[in-house]
């Protein structure tokens, strides 16, 4: 099954399970939502675009070799994605196919077995399998939960995240305001890899106009972000809401791009390498879920 759309109220959603049960598209009375800063073949070859699963870690690994729940791994020889500094980024799912369990109208449930991938499991050697459950509300908008259930003896790291790339199709992306929640703003090195200072940050809500970021935080109890923008009967505001199983975010807003990524990360950027990721231990399930809704006015 290629493509899956679902349909409540005004909204309309595609996922593709094939794609590592990428969202391809997010629309609320026939406006896009979804941004697609690159191809599926550069997908396939982990470049992120639309909404994909960044699985089993998110964001960027400082180095070639992590320890993690006791075990050592190293990294090297294998072909994995890497940003322009050479540090591997985005995990390694690469357009992994999933396999859809459930389906209706409003919801799609699918799965996948990481650990019947030897391939994967040499960057990642924590037998799980992980599910999405993605269900669309006429009024609450979208909501995607991930579900991570070790499938063997041993604990499962978790630094898994979501890299939503979203637009406002009404209006140009200098004139949207951007609003994120108090927060801690986590300092990072050049190549951004935390360098353990923190800095409290109050909530804001300012014009993006010509900015640009690729910042890291650490949340507080208000995990709330949105963009908005246009008036009158143009006036749009999408804003995504993440439960406290997210606990990081990545603001990331390019340079002459008419986008913004606002990534729900359950794990600071290099956490398997710093050894602070959090475990689910066997017979245990870990569960994160965030939201995307559309209001208009």
């Amino acid at each position: 099954m290629s493509e899956i759309t679902l349909r409540a109220g005004k909204y309309e959603a595609m996922f593709r399970p094939d794609l590592a049960m990428l969202c391809t598209s997010l629309r609320h009375g026939g406006d896009e939502y979804v941004a697609w800063p690159r191809t599926v073949d550069e997908l396939r070859a982990g470049r992120a675009t639309a909404i994909p699963l960044v699985h089993p870690w998110a964001n960027r690994l400082a180095g070639d070799s992590y320890r993690a729940a006791g075990v050592d791994v190293s990294l090297m020889g294998l072909t994995l994605p890497r940003d322009p500094n050479g540090l591997i980024i985005h995990g390694n799912l690469l357009a992994a196919p999933f396999d859809v369990e459930q389906t209706n109208d409003t919801r799609v449930v699918a799965r996948l077995d990481y650990g019947a991938h030897p391939d994967k499991l040499r960057a990642f050697p924590f037998p799980h399998t992980v599910t999405v459950d993605a269900r669309l509300h006429p009024t609450r908008g979208l909501n995607i939960v991930t579900q991570v259930e070790p499938t063997s003896d041993r604990a499962v790291p978790i630094s898994f995240g979501w890299h939503p790339f979203v637009r406002l199709p009404t209006t140009p992306r200098a004139e949207w305001g951007l609003r994120w929640p108090a927060c801690e703003h986590i300092e990072v090195d050049e190549r951004l890899i935390p360098t353990g200072t923190r800095t409290p940050q109050h909530a804001q809500r300012e014009s993006i106009a010509g900015r640009t970021f690729d910042d890291h935080y650490a949340l507080g109890p208000d995990r709330t972000f949105s963009i908005s923008g246009g008036a009158g009967r143009n006036r749009r505001t999408l804003t995504l809401q993440f439960d406290p199983a997210y606990p990081f975010a990545q603001l990331f807003v390019p340079r002459a791009s008419e986008l913004v990524a606002i990534e729900p990360m359950t794990a600071e950027i290099d956490a398997l390498g710093r050894g602070t990721a959090p475990l689910v231990e066997p017979g245990k399930r870990f569960q994160a879920a965030f939201n995307l809704a559309v209001t208009t006015s």
